[in-house]
């Protein structure tokens, strides 16, 4: 397991719901990529490029996927569809110390899919009427044969965590894993931000979440 000192999410200040999907997209586009570099279950082949930035606000978590693959697939358009059969990105969180986490998933042209559950099995699904307060812009960026570069940012309201009506984002800690993958691409995929230990592809494994910390506003 990758372990290492709680990671600072950024506050950006001046954002919300008057400032658009675009300006957050550009904003994002200056600070810190992480890459989604671990394979843990390749057999060698050659991997889809992934990273991403993140940072929040008040009411939102502002989230920025930037991804270079092989296959761009998008056949699922309706919420809580299984896109991870599609070109997708994942976003797995967990508040504090709580046992339980959400999962978020998203196909390259925005369609969402979210959960929420202790284990991978019997998990609660997020209702369409919040999944669709989720602003989202995609944007392909080059279809060069085998090379196909996308961006998805996505900006996540305070609201779809509805297990934690009194959630505070400052200061406040969780833990989180964030994937890119493609069950149902002709060459399926599954990378991963903190490295997970496991004989077969599986993301819900919720000990290998990385720390986080939402640092304080600027002052």
């Amino acid at each position: 397991m990758d372990v290492a000192i709680s990671v600072n999410i950024p506050y950006l200040n001046g954002f919300d719901d008057l400032r658009s999907v675009e300006d957050i997209s550009k904003v994002l586009d200056t600070h810190e990529r992480r890459p989604i570099r671990y394979a843990p279950w390749s057999a060698g082949e050659k991997q889809p490029e992934a990273s991403f930035a993140l940072a929040y606000d008040n009411d939102e978590i502002y989230l920025k996927y930037y991804v270079n693959e092989h296959t761009l697939k998008a056949e699922y358009s309706k919420f809580n569809d299984p896109v991870f059969e599609d070109s997708c990105v994942e976003f797995f969180i967990a508040f504090d110390d709580d046992m339980s986490y959400y999962n978020l998933e998203f196909n390259c042209m925005g369609t969402s899919r979210a959960q929420y559950g202790q284990h991978k099995n019997g998990r609660t699904f997020i209702p369409v009427n919040l999944l669709k307060t989720i602003r989202h812009q995609t944007l392909v960026k080059s279809t060069v044969v085998g090379s196909i570069q996308w961006e998805l940012t996505l900006c996540i309201p305070k609201k779809i965590f509805m297990f934690h009506p009194a959630l505070s984002f400052e200061q406040s800690k969780a833990k989180v894993n964030l994937f890119k993958c493609g069950d149902g691409l002709p060459q399926p995929h599954f990378l991963c931000w903190n490295k997970i230990e496991a004989q077969k592809p599986e993301f819900h494994l919720s000990r290998f979440f990385k720390e986080i910390t939402f640092s304080r506003k600027a002052s």
